[in-house]
């Protein structure tokens, strides 16, 4: 499930247009979607599959795609109790949608959940927003997760500046990310694990869930979850030239 908890009020303010222009750059230079759907029954990838995650939309976001595209319909599994479930823990000023599969993408009418999974924006005790953190339910479905490395600069800079927007239009979803931003501190406080922060001065940290110091690491350092810890034991002759060359262009931008 993608958390966000608007004002609906705020809602209307906001130009969802603007955010989307601003919010276009790929996650990776790669298709991440071709690594985690061969793990997927279903082939696809699992951020594009809704029996794995059901996008969100803001009730005005909702009327703009409307208005714009024909991707989008209302979120309608065969399972009313399943329905009801997912919506209970949504709230009413939000709407489930589902497209029309990852094979027939619109890039330019992607939801914000779309584009912003699979984090969301962190906002520390002082209520700063300085980076980006995941969705630990899906470290085992979520190649991104277990490779950070390969998240753009372009990325999180976008990433930053469209939040930056939203809340400015929009302070109660600020209000509602610091909330689950404190639930991950004290949920990764219970596992023993600091939280991944991709911050918004490009780099990776550390985060301790109780003191909330901050120690800048490498990707390398970090876990690897699911069938991407096994498949990091084996890799495939291409999957080491691919990471090399990865490597190569970090060099690039931090030089």
């Amino acid at each position: 499930m993608w958390y966000a908890f608007p004002v609906m009020s705020e809602q209307n303010q906001v130009n969802f247009a603007r955010l989307y222009a601003g919010f276009q750059a790929p996650i990776a230079a790669l298709d991440c979607g071709k690594k985690c759907a061969p793990y997927n029954e279903y082939g696809v990838p699992f951020c594009c599959d809704t029996t794995h995650a059901v996008p969100s939309a803001y009730l005005a976001e909702w009327d703009y795609l409307q208005q714009n595209t024909n991707l989008w319909h209302l979120w309608q599994p065969a399972d009313e109790g399943e329905y009801q479930l997912v919506r209970a823990e949504t709230p009413e000023n939000m709407q489930l949608i589902e497209c029309l599969g990852h094979t027939h993408c619109q890039r330019g009418f992607r939801s914000l959940t779309c584009r912003a999974f699979p984090f969301y924006p962190y906002i520390n005790s002082n209520g700063e927003f300085i980076g980006l953190s995941y969705y630990w339910d899906y470290e085992d479905r979520c190649w991104v997760i277990s490779n950070l490395q390969v998240v753009t600069p372009e990325y999180v800079q976008q990433f930053v500046l469209t939040f930056d927007r939203l809340f400015a239009e929009m302070p109660g979803e600020r209000e509602s990310y610091a909330r689950h931003s404190l639930v991950m501190r004290r949920k990764f406080a219970r596992k023993g694990r600091t939280l991944p922060l991709l911050h918004r001065d490009g780099g990776l940290y550390k985060v301790s869930p109780h003191h909330e110091r901050m120690r800048r690491v490498h990707a390398d350092s970090l876990p690897k979850f699911g069938p991407y810890r096994v498949a990091a034991l084996l890799p495939f002759p291409d999957e080491l030239d691919e990471y090399a060359g990865l490597q190569r262009s970090q060099n690039l931008s931090e030089s």
